[in-house]
Formats: structure tokens, sequence, C-alpha cells
């Protein structure tokens, strides 16, 4: 379907669907507390393989997992994220899928360690591949993690403390959905579209999560990004789409919460890598892209200045977090599957 054609759907599906929100509207139930705790070999040092926009199934997917294994095995590998699309054109709709085999399995089981997963909007397709209107694919990939501990999603929501230092976990993960925040198209759940109950909910978690956390260092991931250079930009001007629920207003909201509680905001759907400082909009937390682990094209659009970001080419990100410092390192991909540190950035932290 045209990106140009979007508009007007949404539009008309919009004027159908019924109204969110108002004193008349459901009463928010707050989202379930869910938890999964990971152990490290090292309390004090966590090696973290960040990728996003992976699930293709094809050489380029291959490629840069095989260029992840190589940093893994030089470097070590504690812990992976998986931040969103993690199959295209569309998720499937049972964990039963032998997509899950093919396009993680096979792939991802050499790596040997725990991933934590969220959806993106082809893993919640509805009326077309990446419309982000059906939240069955997110729940589909949360019924798959209890058939494979390597596949960590124990929710569409959720939080991941992991090691421990003095005082609290060396690092905790605060994982959202953003993908009914930013559809293409009203999403079929009309309690979850932007501005209701589901949403305020999410809000909520993650607001008070962040807030009662011990964690010495803080990230937040989700599918879309805050900010970006790429093709689809920022949030709240999602690829110059007119309406709120299209453009990304909610995501931009949701992520403003986290802005100077988290230390850092992970994301996808941009298919580059992208490192950006905190930035006047977001004071006291950086904010990363790395979604081309799969997927790539598209070449910079915006010019908001970054640390470091590289277009057109597959890639990855690999964290080194201490007590002290968070590194934040970015490897892109030859054919062949050979990774090369292209950038290089440091984030750190006095002594408490």
């Amino acid at each position: 379907m045209s990106r140009h054609f979007l508009p007007l759907l949404g539009l008309l599906l919009t004027a159908c669907a019924p109204t969110i929100g108002g004193t008349a509207g459901p009463p928010v139930v707050p989202l379930p507390d869910i938890t999964a705790t990971l152990g490290i070999p090292d309390p004090e040092r966590l090696r973290v393989v960040v990728m996003g926009d992976q699930g293709t199934g094809d050489g380029i997917q291959r490629q840069v997992a095989a260029a992840m294994r190589s940093v893994c095995k030089q470097r070590g590998c504690d812990l992976g994220v998986g931040l969103g699309d993690n199959f295209y054109p569309a998720g499937p709709k049972e964990a039963s899928s032998p997509l899950f085999k093919t396009r993680f399995e096979d792939i991802y089981g050499p790596l040997d360690i725990p991933f934590l997963m969220v959806p993106g909007n082809h893993d919640e397709s509805g009326l077309f591949g990446g419309d982000g209107t059906n939240a069955r694919g997110a729940e589909a990939e949360v019924a798959y993690s209890k058939l494979n501990p390597q596949w960590v999603m124990p929710g569409r929501t959720y939080r991941a403390p992991v090691g421990a230092e003095q005082g609290g976990n060396l690092a905790e993960f605060f994982a959202v959905d953003t993908s009914p925040l930013a559809a293409y198209l009203p999403v079929r759940r009309a309690n979850e579209r932007p501005g209701g109950p589901w949403d305020a909910a999410q809000r909520e978690w993650l607001t008070q999560s962040l807030q009662r956390s011990s964690a010495r260092w803080k990230l937040v991931l989700g599918h879309h990004p805050l900010f970006s250079n790429g093709k689809h930009g920022d949030a709240g001007r999602y690829d110059g789409l007119p309406f709120a629920f299209q453009r990304g207003d909610a995501v931009r909201d949701l992520y403003g919460l986290a802005c100077g509680g988290a230390d850092m905001l992970l994301s996808g759907h941009v298919h580059a890598l992208e490192v950006f400082a905190p930035q006047p909009e977001c004071p006291g937390t950086w904010t990363a892209v790395s979604g081309a682990a799969g997927e790539i094209g598209g070449g910079k659009v915006g010019t908001r200045k970054a640390a470091a970001e590289f277009f057109g080419q597959p890639g990855f990100m690999w964290l080194d977090v201490t007590p002290q410092m968070l590194m934040i390192n970015i490897y892109t991909v030859a054919p062949e599957g050979v990774p090369t540190l292209a950038a290089t950035q440091e984030i750190r932290k006095e002594a408490n």
C-alpha cells in the first residue's frame, strides 16, 4: 500500500472509529509489573549486543548475525537486545509459527545468550505489513517466550534488572510497546489507541518503574525512536504524516516521561545507526537507534546534530556497562559478515 494513500485511509477509518478518552471513557487499569530477572557472570560488568529491524530472513540478517558472533567471541556478550520488527513483512500470529525457528533460533541460537525483545510495527501487522494495528502479533511473541528461554519477552511491557552492585542493580531495562502509538491506521483494539486507557496505563507503568528503580543505569527499550535523522524522522513528525496517531505524538509523550530519569533510550524503526547526546527536548538522557541488523536503506534526511550516525550500512551496537561507564560501540558490517568498529561513545557517571 502506498504511503501517500495512508493519510486518506487513516482519516476514513478514524471517522468510523469510536472515540477514546474523555470523562465518559473506560477507567485506566494498571498494567501488571512484569519482571524478567537475568543473571550475568560479573555483577559489575554487562556486555550487550543490540540489534533492530533484523527479521528479514535474508543474507543481510545472517551477515550481521555472523558479525555479532565474531564480536561476542572476541569481546564477550552477556545479553542481547532486539528492538522490534523481528519479522518482515508481518509477524506470526501464533507461537507455533516456524518463523520463530528460521528468523530467530537458527540465526541467534549459536550466540547462546538471552535476548530482551520488544515488538515493532511489522510484528503487529493487521491490514497490511507494517501498519502496526494488530497486537495479536506481539502477544504471539510473548507466548513464544514461554517456549524458548533465549527469547525474553514476558509481556508487551516489562522490566529486566541485571547484575548487582552495592545498593542496587548494575542496570535495569524497561521495555515498552510503541507500535499502537504510531500505527499507520487506527489500531483494532480501540482502548489501545493513543490517549486511551492502555496508553495511559503504559505511561504510568514507565513513570513508576523508573522512579522505583535503584539501578545504576536505566535503559528504555522501544521500537520507534524519539529522535532520528533518518527517513521516519523524530517522534511527533514521523514520515510527515498529518494525523497525531500516525506521526507518533504519543510515542514522543511516552518517552518524554523517561527524559532525565533514564540514562538512555534505545530504539530501531529507522534502518540506520545513530547516537544522540541529550537534547533540549529530552535533557539528561542519551538516545540511540540501532535498526540496521536486517533492513537497510534510506539516507540522512534530518539535520539534528548526532554524536555518530551511519546510513545505508548494515550493523549493530555493542554496549559495555560498568558502574562508572556505559560505552556505546557501533559496528558496521561488510558483505562477507566482517564487523568494523565504526564509532565509540563513552557515557560516564561519578562514583557514588
